[in-house]
C-alpha cells in the first residue's frame, strides 16, 4: 500500500466529490484502489452501505456485505499481528499502541469503523432474525472493546503530552486517528445513552455502557478538528440534533448554536451539497418555519444528483411539512408518490396516503383498495416486521371494518410521528377546531360512524390534551387527561392510546415539577405491556419514557 498521506487523500477526494452531489463520481473515484488501498476500501463500502440502507433492496445489501467482508480482510491483513505471549496478556491489559506502526494504527480504526457499519447492515439484513442478530451483536461487542482501547491509549498519551515539559517528544497519534477515535468512542456513548434502562441493564452485563455527556463533547471535538472523518461527525451531529432529538423526546436538549455552525461551514464550503441543504431545511422545521423548509427540501429535489434515493428523502420531509401545514391534499400526493417510486416501505406509504387522502376528502374513492393494498408489502428487517408497519395495517384493517371510516387519522400520524410540537400556533389552534368538531360529532351524531366510538372519543381527548398543552394551557391539557383515563377499560381496539394518555399526564406533571405525582403514570405506562400482550407502537413509548425519566431527579 503507498503512503498512507496519499491514501487519506484520495479517500477526501471521494468525500469531496459526495458532498458536491457527484456521489457515483466520488464512488468510481476509490473503485480501481479498493482492492489494495485501505482508505479507498472504507470510502467505497460506506458509499454502498448508504445506498443500501437507503433502498432496502435485499440486493444492495447483499452486495455491501460482500464488499465489507472483502474489505475487512484486506484491512486486517495490515493490522498489527501480536505473538501468543502479546496475544494472551492483551486479555487483561490493554495493548500498547505506540509500538504499531502509522499503517498498522491506521488499519486498526478503519477495522474498527467498518465492524461497526457490518454490525449495523447486519441488523438490516432480511434473513433469519436470530442468526442476524448474534451476527450483529458479536460485531458491535467486538468493535466496542476495540473503540474503547483505542481512545483509552489515545487518552492517556494527550494527558502525557500536555503535562509535559518537553511535550514535543510525547508520542501523539496523528489528528485523522485522533478524530475517528472520539467519533467512533463517542457515537457509543451517546448511543448507548438512549436506550432505555431494561435494554441498558443487559448490555451493561456484557460491558457496554453510555455516557452522553462524554459522547457528545468527543463527536463535538472530532468535527471541529477538520480533517477526513470531521464529515461524518458533523453528519451524525446533524442527525442527532435535528432527528434524533425531536423522536426521543429531548427537544429541550436542542444545540442550535451546534447546528448554526456546523451548516454555515459546510454550505460555505460546499454550496449547494444537498446533503447541508436537507439539514437546513429541517432547522427551519425545528423552527417552526415550515414554509422555508419546504423551499429547501425543493432546492434538494431540483439538484441534479445521481441517487433517485435522495429525492424521496426530500418528499418525505415535504408531505410531513404539508401536514404540519394541514395541507392534506399535498401531503396525500407526496405519499403518493412515495408508495408508486420508494421501496422503504409500501405499506407505511400506502396508508399515510390513505390517512391524508382522507383528512382531505372522505369520500374519495380509492381508498378502500389502497386500505386492502396496506398489508401486502409489509417489510421484515432483521427477520422482524416493523412496528409502525403493524400499526399501519391494523389501522387500514379498522379503516375497512367501520365502513370506511377513521377518526382524524392525519392528526394521529402527526401526534405518532411527533409533529405537533413543531406546528405554529396557527394551526395549531385549527386543530383544536377538527378535534372538538369531532367530540361533537361523536356525542350527536346518530348512528355514530364508527363500531367503536368510545375509542375515537378517547382519541381525540388525547390530541386535545396534547396540543392545549402546546398552547400553554396546562390545567386544560390535564383535566382532558384525567376524563378519558376514568374510561379507559372500556377501550375495545385501540389499547395503547392508553399508555400513551398516561405518558402525556405524566409529562404534563414532569414539566411543573410534580414529580411525585408525574412518577406513578409513567410507571403505569411501562408496564401496560403486562395488561395488554402487545400494543401499538410501544417502543416508540418505551423510549420518550426513558428519556423524559432521565431529567428528573432521582427519587
Amino acid at each position: 500500500m503507498e503512503d498512507i498521506g496519499k491514501s487519506v487523500a484520495k479517500a477526501a477526494k471521494a468525500r469531496d466529490l459526495l458532498l458536491s452531489n457527484k456521489i457515483e463520481e466520488g464512488r468510481r473515484s476509490v473503485v480501481g484502489d479498493r482492492e489494495h488501498d485501505m482508505y479507498a476500501a472504507m470510502a467505497y463500502c460506506n458509499i454502498g452501505f448508504m445506498q443500501a440502507i437507503m433502498t432496502f433492496d435485499r440486493e444492495r445489501i447483499a452486495q455491501s456485505l460482500l464488499d465489507i467482508d472483502s474489505s475487512l480482510q484486506l484491512i486486517d491483513s495490515y493490522r498489527h499481528k501480536d505473538g501468543m505471549v502479546s496475544y494472551l496478556i492483551s486479555y487483561v491489559k490493554n495493548r500498547d499502541f505506540t509500538k504499531f506502526t502509522k499503517l498498522e494504527r491506521h488499519a486498526e480504526l478503519l477495522y474498527a469503523e467498518l465492524l461497526l457499519v457490518r454490525a449495523i447492515i447486519t441488523f438490516a439484513e432480511d434473513a433469519d432474525s436470530l442468526v442476524s442478530f448474534v451476527k450483529g451483536a458479536i460485531k458491535i461487542k467486538t468493535c466496542h472493546s476495540l473503540y474503547k482501547e483505542l481512545y483509552a491509549c489515545q487518552s492517556y498519551h494527550e494527558a502525557l503530552a500536555s503535562s509535559s515539559v518537553n511535550n514535543s517528544s510525547a508520542f501523539r497519534f496523528a489528528d485523522d486517528l485522533t478524530a475517528g477515535i472520539k467519533l467512533g468512542w463517542g457515537a457509543f456513548l451517546l448511543g448507548l445513552s438512549l436506550l432505555p434502562p431494561k435494554i441498558l441493564r443487559l448490555l451493561e452485563f456484557v460491558g457496554l455502557a453510555g455516557d452522553k455527556e462524554l459522547g457528545l463533547s468527543l463527536i463535538v471535538e472530532a468535527e471541529r478538528m477538520d480533517v477526513l472523518r470531521s464529515f461524518v461527525a458533523a453528519y451524525g451531529l446533524l442527525n442527532y440534533q435535528t432527528i434524533a432529538l425531536l423522536y426521543i423526546n429531548k427537544t429541550q436538549d436542542y444545540d442550535s448554536a451546534v447546528v448554526d455552525h456546523i451548516l454555515e461551514r459546510y454550505l460555505t464550503r460546499y454550496p449547494g451539497s444537498v446533503v447541508f441543504t436537507f439539514f437546513n431545511g429541517r432547522r427551519s422545521v425545528i423552527n417552526k418555519d415550515i414554509k422555508q423548509a419546504i423551499q429547501y427540501y425543493e432546492e434538494c429535489e431540483n439538484s441534479s444528483i445521481d441517487w433517485v434515493q435522495v429525492y424521496h428523502v426530500c418528499y418525505w420531509e415535504r408531505m410531513w411539512c404539508y401536514a404540519m401545514l394541514l395541507q392534506w391534499d399535498k401531503a396525500a400526493e407526496l405519499a403518493q408518490k412515495l408508495y408508486h417510486e420508494s421501496k422503504w416501505s409500501r405499506t407505511l406509504f400506502a396508508y399515510q396516503y390513505l390517512a391524508f387522502r382522507f383528512m382531505d376528502d372522505e369520500t374519495a374513492g380509492d381508498l378502500e383498495e389502497m386500505a386492502r393494498v396496506v398489508p401486502k408489502y409489509q417489510l421484515k428487517i432483521g427477520g422482524k416486521h416493523l412496528h409502525i408497519e403493524k400499526f399501519a395495517i391494523r389501522k387500514a384493517r379498522s379503516f375497512l371494518a367501520n365502513d370506511a371510516f377513521l377518526c382524524l387519522p392525519g392528526v394521529e400520524l402527526l401526534y405518532v410521528w411527533r409533529f405537533i410540537p413543531l406546528m405554529a400556533k396557527q394551526e395549531k389552534e385549527k386543530l383544536i377546531e377538527m378535534l372538538e368538531h369531532c367530540l361533537e360529532e361523536i356525542e350527536n351524531v346518530k348512528p355514530y360512524h364508527s363500531e367503536h366510538p368510545i375509542d375515537d372519543w378517547f382519541l381525540c381527548n388525547l390530541l386535545l390534551a396534547v396540543v392545549v398543552a402546546e398552547l400553554g394551557d396546562v390545567d386544560h391539557a390535564q383535566s382532558l387527561l384525567r376524563t378519558a383515563l376514568q374510561s379507559e377499560d372500556n377501550i375495545e381496539v385501540d389499547h395503547f392510546y392508553i399508555p400513551y394518555a398516561h405518558f402525556e399526564l405524566g409529562q404534563l406533571y414532569a414539566q411543573q415539577g410534580q414529580y411525585h405525582m408525574a412518577r406513578p403514570h409513567f410507571r403505569y405506562a411501562k408496564e401496560f405491556s403486562g395488561k395488554i400482550k402487545s400494543y401499538s407502537l410501544e417502543n416508540r413509548l418505551l423510549f420518550r419514557i426513558h428519556s423524559t425519566l432521565s431529567t428528573m431527579p432521582q427519587s
